[in-house]
């Protein structure tokens, strides 16, 4: 089964969903950008484990398995709900 096909762990949903809160609440209709996604991935795993822990890194890099890519021409809120599929949830 590969990574798209399966659900992620409840660590990796809870920040998926916290992410597209993130999203949705500070300028929904502005323009996404991949730049954004790996920020974001980066920061809400470092405040969850801890800055540089190897806790972080891993669910950095389960975030940015699970996050799909940006597309061009999507907004923060298309994104938002993007990553509440990819946490098993609904859009």
């Amino acid at each position: 089964m590969s990574e798209r096909t399966r659900l992620p762990d409840a660590d990796t949903r809870a920040l998926l969903q916290q992410i597209a809160a993130r999203l949705t609440a500070e300028r929904p209709q502005h323009p996404m950008r991949e730049s954004i996604r790996t920020a974001l991935a980066l920061t809400f795993a470092a405040r969850r484990h801890g800055y540089g822990t190897s806790r972080a890194e891993h669910a950095e890099e389960l975030l940015l398995t699970f996050a799909p890519a940006v597309e061009t021409g999507m907004t923060r809120s298309r994104y938002a709900a993007e990553l509440r599929l990819a946490a098993g949830g609904d859009q």
